[in-house]
């Protein structure tokens, strides 16, 4: 099967992406325009003292497609947030889903690719949204992240009785690994000193020795929603991830359904080392992330 000449892609992407930030700029000028409208979005202590605007850090959240230079780069951000809003800006709000997904379609076409040609074109789309790029990287931006851009802004078609956020718990993941697929990873990787030392740490381990990869999972925010049950006396129940604030239908003279706010991070609980954990503790092969078993379990 031939591969795709990497010249409609790169277009497709580029014209994709613009689309998307027209979409994005239709609909926080919506949002903007609602502001008789109540909402509710968390804030910081940093953010009470100056009294942000709820509506325009909103704003701020649905904006952001670009990594922060302060956070970890395989973060998101995510808030906890209600934001009424009328007709048109659901409307509008669709129209930003589906341009995301279709931006998301472009990317993902790339992978057919080489990946240093694919690399190329993301270096394309940066260099043509240079203003928009040197604008967020004055803010503490750095790179596009595709999380953000790919993610949905969450939306309710009805108005809710009441909407209950709970942080999950951060955790982690471990994976079974063995060595030639811990190798594999390695080569994958830019050649570095790092990972040459590596690689070489790798060849003392005994190639039937089993290995442990950790992937760390970060909280994530899910919203319990319940909404009037027309048909019946009784209500209907959703359960739904809200990343970010979450959009509802109301009018002029409306209101923002029962809630209890919630912090704008999980509040960190120290968890207790359990007695039997079966890897060490530091890694053994830090750039992927690989542990050994303790002796005992291997």
């Amino acid at each position: 099967m031939p591969v795709p000449s990497a010249i409609p892609l790169r277009l497709a992407l580029l014209e994709r992406f613009e689309t998307l930030l027209g979409c994005l700029n239709v609909f926080c000028t919506a949002v903007r325009r609602d502001a008789a409208l109540p909402s509710w979005v968390s804030r910081t202590e940093a953010e009470l003292a100056t009294d942000l605007d709820m509506r325009l850090k909103a704003i701020q959240l649905y904006r952001a497609l670009w990594y922060e230079d302060c956070r970890d780069g395989r973060e998101t951000l995510t808030c906890p947030g209600i934001v009424g809003a009328s007709s048109e800006t659901l409307i509008a709000a669709h129209a930003c889903n589906a341009a995301k997904d279709e931006f998301k379609q472009a990317v993902l076409a790339l992978k057919v690719l080489g990946r240093l040609e694919a690399n190329a074109v993301m270096v394309d789309l940066h260099h043509r949204q240079e203003p928009v790029a040197a604008a967020m990287r004055r803010m503490g931006a750095a790179r596009l992240n595709l999380k953000q851009a790919y993610r949905h802004l969450p939306l309710l078609e009805q108005w809710p009785l009441k909407i209950g956020f709970t942080w999950s718990k951060q955790g982690r993941v471990i994976q079974r690994t063995s060595v030639a697929a811990a190798r594999r990873l390695l080569e994958q990787r830019v050649e570095t000193p790092q990972i040459r030392l590596e690689l070489q740490r790798l060849t003392e381990v005994p190639v039937d020795e089993m290995l442990a990869r950790v992937r760390g999972v970060c909280p994530h925010l899910r919203a319990n929603i319940v909404f009037a049950d027309h048909e019946g006396a009784g209500v209907r129940r959703r359960l739904m991830q809200v990343p970010l604030p979450v959009l509802i239908p109301l009018r002029r003279d409306g209101c923002l359904p029962e809630f209890v706010p919630v912090a704008p991070e999980p509040i960190a609980n120290p968890r207790l080392r359990r007695a039997d954990v079966r890897i060490e503790d530091e890694p053994f092969l830090p750039s992927i992330r690989v542990h050994r078993y303790r002796r005992a379990y291997r």
